[in-house]
């Protein structure tokens, strides 16, 4: 006969531990970026009504906050082949989502609530840009490289983004990545768009 070893649920308050010392540190907390409903099921503690609540939060943060180009070409340039679409009702080109942010400490069971946004992620890929390769939120932060499963973020990074209206021809996302910290300081930051 074979022994059976019991299987103990370690993970998820092992990862709660973690993000709980992380996030004691400073104002940075760990966010879990994941690329759709079944990684998030796989690779966080909430359960796959909450991964489809998250994923489809997310899509509607990303149609309404992504960079917004004139043409498919230039949403291409920055963000490469097969990761851009032109929206559905009007003539302009977004990215795709590369995954979105979940903080699992923002998550009140009791109240099945989440206290922040399932920002979108993008994956930045001009090419010969400081940024190349790196995992971007809407407002041209960069938040690190792609392929990791989990980031160090600054609080402002679980915030909503603000909404998108203008397009852009050509640089938008690289540029505001580079002038980040002059994003977002005054009243007109929910309505500026892409090099705006």
């Amino acid at each position: 006969m074979r022994k059976v070893k019991p299987k103990f649920l370690l993970r998820p308050i092992a990862l709660g531990i973690t993000a709980a010392l992380l996030s004691a540190c400073g104002n940075n907390q760990e966010v879990k970026v994941v690329s759709s409903v079944d990684d998030c099921v796989s690779n966080t503690s909430l359960g796959l009504e909450e991964c489809e609540i998250a994923y489809k939060s997310a899509l509607a943060e990303s149609a309404k906050t992504s960079p917004k180009y004139k043409t498919m070409n230039a949403c291409v340039s920055e963000f490469g082949a097969n990761q851009c679409v032109q929206s559905q009702n009007q003539s302009i080109f977004m990215p795709l989502m590369a995954g979105f942010m979940i903080n699992e400490l923002l998550f009140n069971r009791n109240r099945n609530s989440y206290g922040g946004y399932f920002n979108p992620v993008y994956r930045y890929n001009r090419p010969y840009s400081s940024h190349h390769n790196s995992m971007m939120l809407a407002d041209g932060t960069s938040i690190g490289k792609y392929g990791k499963n989990s980031y160090n973020v600054s609080k402002s990074a679980t915030k909503q983004k603000p909404i998108v209206t203008r397009t852009v021809s050509r640089g938008g996302f690289g540029s505001v990545a580079s002038a980040k910290s002059n994003w977002g300081g005054g009243k007109s930051s929910s309505s500026r768009g892409w090099g705006g």
